[in-house]
Parts: C-alpha cells; structure tokens; sequence
C-alpha cells in the first residue's frame, strides 16, 4: 500500500505510466479520440521490453518465453528439447523458478543500489509516536488546488496545517496515519518526508499567538449555533455548490463543507460571492 503524496512508494507502477503515456503519443490522431486502439500495440512492445530493475522482458516471467510477432514458417524444436510431455513441463517449471528467482535477486541489487545513491542526501529522520502531534505539509494540495481552476494562485497558502493526531506508526516503512478531518478527503497516511513536528505557542512569552477557541451561541431554545467567519472556497455538487466554512476563532482544521441551503442566508457568502465576480 502506497501512502499520499509519495510516489516513490510505487516508483515502478509510476514509471510504467509515463512509458505508457509517452508510447501511445506516437500512435494517437490529433482528436486523441483512437488511443484505446493502440494499447495492444503499446503492451506488446513493453511486455517484449528488458526491465532495466529486473534484467528480463516481462513476457519472460509471464509466460516463459518471448512470443515472436511472426510465426516460424518451419517448424523447430531445441536440441536439448525432451521428448517426454512430463520432462517438458518439469524444465518449464525450472525455468520459471530461475528467471523469478533471478528477477527478485536483480531488483534487491537495484534497491540497494537506490538506497545507497539517496542515503547520503537525506537528513536524519524524526519518528513520531502514537499521540503525537505532527504538522502536515500541504505542497501537494496546493498544487491540486492550483489545477482545479487557471485563475486560481496558492502562493500565500500555509505551507502546513495541523496540528493532526498520530494514529498509527510504522517506522519500518517511514510512514505514519493521522487523525484527519472527514472535510480533508485524502488518504490519511503519509511518509515522514511531509511532516514535522507541533511545536505548541507558549502562551507565557507569545501571547499574541494564542488564538481563542470560541465555543457556540446558546439560541433562546437552547440550540447551539456557530458563528461563520468567512467562507474560503465553494465546489459543485448535484445541481447546487457546496461551500467551504471558516468558523470563527477556529483555524483551517476544522473547516467543513457545507450544503448551499445552509449559508444562503449569510453575509459570509454575500461577501464571497462579490470577490468571485469582482
């Protein structure tokens, strides 16, 4: 299982991707309407490819063999091919245990190999604990938020949120699960490389950092009603929008999204929209 925002985790299925998208370039009409016929072609000539990690073509794990695009026009049997059904499939079996065996060997070297050529780029890394608060990096999202519109900028974003609650650790593999909101919608686990530790404020020497944490309005039928500072962000869904609430004397974490029934009414959302059209 791979975590967010860490393709290093799956480098080989991401480098697949891109051999795939690279190929079908070349076989695709300028209306990109016919990419669906050429994906045969595409997968032959990968499955016929030598893995650079692995030193054999994936056909050869697969089936055994290499299959030729052109048939023999004679028919031909290897020397040292024998006669006995039963021994020929013995040897084909051989000869799937050595090539898987010879694979795994070959792509231990070429991890060790990449372990050894980023080691000495690293820093020392932090590990967390089950509890702990951790702050989260939000490079990725900024840049998922940039490419959801042409007009819209992330470069006054925070370049982390949080603080969020470690929930599970596993430092075998670097990487750790966090307590996040339901409005976040992001797998929950991620690589020690996108968090840092919460250093909380200490109120005694900045004071000026502290910020309030309201708690809600009691209405005269004894509801409780939160007051809304200001509305950040809005999405469509169905025939409506649904837009993203900032509470007063709250900060980004607890954010929600919020059905456009449910805000019609505020000067929030007057005032939101004014900055839309402006």
């Amino acid at each position: 299982m791979s975590s967010s925002y860490h393709p290093q985790t799956d480098g080989s299925s991401e480098r697949t991707n891109k051999t795939v998208i690279q190929a079908l370039q070349f076989h695709v009409s300028r209306h990109q309407k016919d990419w669906v016929r050429s994906l045969p072609k595409v997968r032959f000539d990968i499955m016929s490819s030598v893995n650079a990690s692995t030193g054999l073509a994936p056909f050869q794990l697969h089936i055994g063999c290499l299959p030729r695009l052109i048939p023999p026009l004679l028919q031909t049997t290897t020397p040292d091919s024998p006669d006995d059904p039963i021994a020929r499939a013995s040897a084909l079996l051989e000869s799937f245990s050595v090539d898987t065996h010879t694979a795994h060997d070959n792509l231990t070297t070429a991890k060790i190999a990449q372990a050894m050529a980023a080691a000495p780029h690293r820093g020392k890394e932090l590990r967390y604990e089950v509890n702990d608060l951790v702050m989260l990096s939000t490079m990725h999202r900024r840049r998922d938020y940039i490419r959801k519109g042409n007009k819209r900028v992330a470069k006054f974003m925070v370049r982390y949120d949080g603080p969020y609650k470690v929930l599970r650790m596993y430092p075998d593999a670097s990487v750790y699960t966090l307590d996040l909101p339901s409005t976040m919608r992001i797998f929950p686990t991620f690589h020690a490389s996108l968090l840092k530790p919460f250093k909380p404020n200490d109120d005694s020497l900045f004071p000026g950092r502290a910020h309030p944490k309201l708690g809600p309005i009691i209405t005269e039928n004894g509801e409780e009603e939160w007051e809304v500072e200001e509305i950040i962000d809005r999405r469509r869904r169905s025939v409506g929008y649904q837009y993203l609430v900032r509470w007063k004397g709250w900060g980004p974490d607890t954010d929600s999204w919020l059905p456009g029934r449910e805000v019609e009414e505020l000067a929030a959302l007057d005032r939101f929209l004014k900055t839309i059209h402006d």
